[in-house]
């Protein structure tokens, strides 16, 4: 972004700040305070923290916050990836704040700065502000697949890991994890290396996980592989979702559809094989005065 856009951001900010009158300040950041900008990996996750605070003599009531992502930028709550999130806060005292953490993961490699916009007020959304992040290639190559996508009630399937350093320094402490939520159980534990020497891979690791015995549905998994390079530590993340579903209902409904082919074949076959219609004698005609015989 120009310093010229950066500017006119700030005069439009300021703009939609000043008509509030308001007792409301916000700001949005990295949740570590030595950071003003973050620069992150393509999906890596990092916290931030939206501050919401109370500069009036009065008790703020029905305070209302909406935190919106833009293309490339994904928020992500209880580990589904999500465009935007609304809360109401309710109330907040004379010179009180209220801290609400967000985790953020750029999902596309942009060349652009990625921005965070957060619209808040009181009943209604009357104030904005922003936050931008940068997002660069990561270190660290993952691949990362699922075995399967759809699932049998109680099926077990894997995500397969590999991994290589495609940069010119070590990478330390790197761990690998599968993450699952309700409706399934990973199987495996956690990979742990110590590092990686430039251009040195690890490969194939399978991580099982199973489908609930009785639970069925989309259900969403987490590969988490975290590490250290000279910038600090950096957690990444690959998320994949499979269908659980129940055999059973499936054999019952290609069941159903066989008896109703059956029954179409049945009532067509009798339709088609019902009492032949009565032939209608032929015309007599006459061509050229002679009459045409019937074969009577």
């Amino acid at each position: 972004m120009t310093g010229m856009n950066k500017f006119a951001l700030l005069i439009l900010l300021l703009l939609l700040c000043s008509g509030a009158g308001a007792s409301l300040l916000v700001s949005v950041s990295p949740k570590d305070p030595g950071m003003q900008t973050l620069t992150l990996y393509l999906d890596e996750v990092r916290d931030y923290q939206v501050v919401v605070f109370n500069d009036g003599p009065e008790r703020a009531d029905d305070v209302v916050v909406k935190v919106s992502a833009v293309e490339g930028l994904k928020i992500i709550e209880s580990g589904a990836e999500k465009s935007a999130v609304s809360m109401q806060i309710g109330s907040i005292g004379p010179d009180e704040k209220e801290t609400i953490l967000l985790k953020l993961k750029p999902v596309e490699q942009s060349t652009k700065q990625l921005f965070l916009y957060v619209d808040y007020g009181i009943g209604s959304y009357t104030h904005l502000s922003a936050t931008y992040l940068s997002v660069v290639e990561t270190p660290l190559q993952i691949n990362a697949h699922l075995s399967k996508t759809a699932l049998d009630m109680g099926e077990e399937a894997s995500v397969s890991l590999s991994l290589k350093n495609s940069s010119p320094e070590q990478l330390r402490n790197i761990r690998a994890e599968l993450i699952v939520f309700d409706g399934l159980e990973s199987m495996d534990g956690v990979v742990e290396l110590a590092s990686l020497a430039p251009g040195e891979g690890y490969e194939a690791k399978e991580f099982l996980f199973r489908a609930d015995p009785a639970s069925t549905g989309k259900k969403q998994l987490v590969m988490q592989v975290s590490f250290e390079d000279s910038l600090g530590r950096h957690v990444i993340e690959k998320n994949f979702f499979v269908e659980i579903q129940s055999r059973q209902e499936i054999i019952y409904l290609i069941i159903g559809v066989i008896i109703l082919l059956i029954v179409v074949a049945v009532l067509s076959r009798k339709k088609a094989s019902g009492p032949a219609a009565k032939l209608e004698k032929p015309v007599v005609e006459e061509i050229e005065g002679e009459k045409v015989k019937t074969g009577e």
